[in-house]
């Protein structure tokens, strides 16, 4: 449940490679495309949902039913929920402080929350800000739109990009009939692929389009993650007590870096 609970905030299907055809296409260019996808961000300052986790690894699966609460600029809540409803496990993301509440367990995980920490912390190789990206099926969200290349295809559209050290590189397939990202690769020089997010399920949402699955494998790990949202609510009003945990003065607190070292010493 732990595992489970602490990729709940990772908060966060191949493309057929086709002989190209620009005659089958709206005529956009890149920063038409881009302006689109930013433009429904825009458009959202609140989320809730009821959400189905799953999470399989090594041939095993297992799933978590929660209510996942999200406000500009980056406020972040996760209830994972028992059999009867119950809270089991409290993620909540604010002012880039990472908490993690087990509830059964009494036990509280808490720190700052930086763009590297869940490589650091629990191994996971997902930038923080990616997590953004992928509720909001924008790619582009992290701001690098320089030296981006597209392409066109019979039914979409094919935005590649290097990371900034370029070591990796990126392929994004948009659908060119209601531009809506469908799938983002990244994967290393060699052409391997380190990680993959599929959007699917696209649905509108108080007027916004956006997707109500979306699946995050890690091949190298054999693990695929998936979010599927259940009736979004959109700029609706969110208590601040949605934002908060309330955690008994008995509970036993645990800093990140004790974490990272009680990993270490399992491995």
């Amino acid at each position: 449940m732990k595992n489970l609970s602490i990729i709940l905030i990772i908060f966060l299907a191949g493309c057929a490679v086709t002989k190209p055809n620009e005659n089958k296409l709206p005529s956009l260019d890149t920063r038409s495309i881009l302006a689109i996808l930013k433009a429904r961000y825009d458009l959202v300052d609140t989320m809730r949902a009821v959400v189905n986790f799953r999470m399989e690894a090594d041939g095993k699966g297992s799933e978590v039913r929660g209510i996942m609460s999200y406000e500009k600029p980056d406020r972040l809540s996760i209830y994972a929920m028992g059999p009867f409803n119950e809270p089991k496990v409290v993620t909540l993301v604010t002012d880039k402080t990472l908490q993690i509440y087990f509830v059964a367990e009494n036990e509280l995980i808490k720190g700052e929350l930086t763009d590297e920490a869940l490589k650091e912390v629990f191994d996971i190789d997902l930038r923080i800000s990616d997590i953004r990206s992928s509720i909001f099926a924008d790619p582009f969200l992290d701001g690098k739109t320089n030296d981006i290349k597209l392409e066109t295809r019979n039914d979409e559209y094919l935005i590649g990009r290097l990371s900034s050290d370029g070591a990796y590189r990126e392929e994004i397939s948009i659908s060119a009939k209601d531009v809506t990202v469908r799938n983002w690769k990244i994967m290393d020089k060699s052409g391997k692929i380190s990680q993959e997010i599929v959007f699917a399920k696209y649905k509108e949402a108080g007027g916004v389009l956006r997707p109500s699955k979306v699946t995050i494998y890690r091949p190298s790990l054999n693990t695929r993650f998936s979010i599927e949202s259940v009736n979004p609510e959109i700029n609706i009003k969110l208590s601040e007590s949605v934002f908060s945990i309330d955690v008994p003065d008995s509970a036993k607190v645990y800093g990140l870096p004790e974490v990272k070292g009680s990993i270490q010493n399992t491995e």
